[in-house]
């Protein structure tokens, strides 16, 4: 069982008293009662009201916040059809150790889909994940500008795709390279097959991805996809990065790419062998970022699963590199 994060009563004191500060701000019914949520990027907690009523309250350092940026990206997302639960405020409040960015949705009822899959097993689940396929594409119909990270108006934040995806990848490899030397010559390996693949990164259309579209971002309700929730990892880039972030971390037999990409080309038909090259591209550049990062906290299991699927790809490219 998922348990939250640990948290001192100080900063417990201090984001409740922000809570109950906005509250008026977005609700006219009492608050009721506040239980702290699991969280990876921010603070986030479960209000709810004095007739039972929920909202979901994030909390964060102005500076890690995007939390305009992703209300204004939710909206158009409900706009077009997209489920999303519903902003109910953005703001930034002072609280005693300084500013504090605030984000509150509305609290969707439901289960994750990794919670449904192993709840329900991989037949019934099956169905649930051809459902997140349709709804990844009808993210993925979402016209944006430039690649990368997206601003209020979907603008990526360069105009070549190879740019950010390969450019901006330099800095996690500096890092690792510099706390573990001997990765080097896996490393280059695999950038090399970026580089020979960089007129097929270039010739990317921009769409909006999700960015950490997973099941423990579906949220599943009656056997059908709810909401999609968590957007502050949104991108401007090709479909096929998000099919690879599912295969990096989610593929499973609960949950299977396979099923995924089903439901997708019920509304959009992928290109095959482009299809086949990018995710793997994809793949293979999101466990760099990885086998940096867990380089950089120290975490075994993370470099040495990072590296195994580093190789993997480097050794497979024969299979799936189409320059």
């Amino acid at each position: 069982m998922n348990q939250p994060p640990a948290e001192s009563v100080d900063e417990r004191s201090r984001d409740a008293a922000v809570i109950s500060k906005v509250w008026p701000c977005f609700h006219d019914v009492q608050l009721a009662d506040t239980r702290r949520l699991k969280g990876r990027s921010h603070r986030v907690y479960e209000c709810t009201d004095a007739r039972g009523g929920a909202v979901v309250v994030r909390l964060s350092a102005p500076q890690r916040a995007r939390f305009s940026i992703e209300a204004s990206l939710v909206q158009r997302c409900r706009d077009a059809g997209i489920p999303v639960p519903a902003i109910r405020y953005v703001g930034h409040e002072d609280a005693v150790d300084g500013p504090v960015a605030i984000m509150v949705q509305d609290k969707v009822a439901g289960e994750t889909l990794r919670e449904h899959a192993k709840r329900v097993g991989p037949e019934s689940a099956r169905d649930v994940v051809r459902q997140a396929g349709q709804i990844l594409a009808g993210i993925h119909r979402l016209n944006t500008t430039g690649f990368g990270s997206v601003d209020a108006s979907l603008h990526g934040t360069d105009s070549k795709f190879s740019d950010w995806f390969i450019g901006r990848l330099e800095g996690k490899l500096n890092e690792a390279r510099r706390i573990d030397p001997t990765s080097g010559r896996l490393l280059d390996r695999a950038v090399a097959l970026m580089r020979i693949h960089r007129a097929m990164l270039d010739d990317c259309s921009p769409k909006l991805l999700h960015g950490d579209f997973s099941p423990d971002n579906l949220i599943v309700e009656d056997g059908s996809i709810a909401a999609v929730i968590d957007w502050e990892a949104a991108k401007s880039g090709p479909p096929e990065m998000d099919i690879g972030w599912w295969d990096c971390f989610f593929e499973s037999p609960l949950t299977p790419a396979s099923e995924l990409i089903s439901g997708y080309e019920q509304r959009i038909k992928f290109e095959p062998e482009r299809l086949l090259t990018l995710r793997h591209l994809a793949v293979l550049r999101i466990m760099i970022g990885h086998f940096s990062w867990t380089l950089s906290v120290g975490d075994p299991e993370g470099i040495k699963h990072a590296a195994e699927r580093i190789e993997i790809e480097v050794d497979t490219a024969d299979s799936w590199a189409h320059a």
